[in-house]
């Protein structure tokens, strides 16, 4: 099924319906049609602009999606461009391009596949609801609060791969290389999150300003005001997500740091106990004549023996002292 569309009644008579049953005259202010178009087909663009009776609709531009956001005023409809973001099975991310067509009580989206969360709008609204009484602008400011989310669920992704990380780093000794790899492909994830998202203030700031009259003169206008905000947390939480980043770097410096500290204690240990033994191999070693040393074989081993207590005694205090 290339087209979806659905209309919305105030009366909660809400209903999916044929593209031919689409009739403009009969649609009334309590009416909200929603078209969803599943392929960026010509044919089937151009069938349902011809429906809908859009003129100069912007066929070309629909069909090869730029790469960047952008935002068209037309006499009687407008026309934007946004990206979402989807989360495969295997939390890569990949991008959505979505067109939207703008008028008196219709929507029109165009992307080239099913939605993930249109398809999860739709699911929470079975039943009669209330959407018919919404016009057109407030109920693309609910989609588009959508579209802000599917951001903040990559995010998500990112910042439960980075809990992973900080949990490896404790728990394990991480070699450099392999760390280094997969923070620089945390931090390229961040950052290409970041450069799909913030090309949309351009949209975002159009919508909500006095001079967009569509929007201005409708009921919407306090939508996009939160709508602005809500664009804003979602951009203070990207930035965020690469500091959170950056201090995967300062866990590692200091995971790091505490090894080579625990390192030099040991080898503190083990210097002072060298050295004790040497004193005493030094003094027994010294050209006089004491008693003690005219029994050879009983000196050599009550020496051997005084040095193993000593090495016995050196690490009970260190391991109490937890040097070592």
């Amino acid at each position: 099924m290339e087209t979806a569309v659905y209309l919305y009644d105030a009366k909660g008579r809400d209903e999916e319906i044929e593209l031919e049953e689409i009739n403009l005259k009969k649609l009334s202010d309590n009416q909200l049609l929603w078209i969803n178009i599943l392929k960026r087909d010509r044919e089937t663009i151009e069938r349902v602009v011809e429906i809908l009776e859009i003129k100069n609709a912007p066929l070309k531009t629909i069909l090869n999606p730029a790469n960047r956001p952008q935002l068209d005023k037309f006499e009687n409809f407008f026309r934007f461009f946004v990206i979402s973001v989807n989360i495969d099975e295997e939390e890569k991310l990949h991008t959505v391009s979505i067109d939207y067509l703008v008028g008196k009580n219709f929507v029109v989206t165009i992307a080239d596949a099913e939605v993930d969360y249109f398809k999860e709008f739709r699911e929470r609204e079975i039943g009669e609801t209330q959407i018919g009484e919404l016009d057109a602008e407030s109920f693309v400011a609910t989609l588009l609060d959508l579209h802000i989310v599917t951001y903040f669920r990559a995010l998500e992704t990112i910042e439960q791969k980075i809990d992973r990380l900080d949990e490896r780093i404790l728990r394990i000794d991480l070699d450099e290389q392999k760390f280094l790899s997969e923070v620089v492909a945390l931090r390229r994830l961040a950052s290409r999150l970041r450069r799909w998202f913030l090309p949309h203030r351009d949209v975002f700031y159009a919508l909500s300003r006095s001079d967009f009259v569509q929007i201005a003169q409708s009921d919407s206008v306090e939508h996009f005001n939160r709508l602005n905000q809500h664009f804003e947390s979602a951009v203070d939480a990207i930035e965020n997500s690469r500091d959170t980043i950056i201090s995967l770097f300062e866990l590692y410096a200091t995971k790091n740091a505490h090894r080579m500290n625990t390192a030099m204690q040991r080898l503190t240990v083990i210097t002072l106990m060298a050295g004790a033994l040497g004193v005493i191999a030094g003094i027994f070693g010294m050209n006089f004549e004491v008693t003690f040393f005219k029994s050879a074989e009983t000196g050599f081993w009550l020496t051997i023996g005084a040095m193993a207590l000593l090495v016995v005694v050196v690490t009970i205090l260190a391991k109490i002292r937890r040097w070592i």
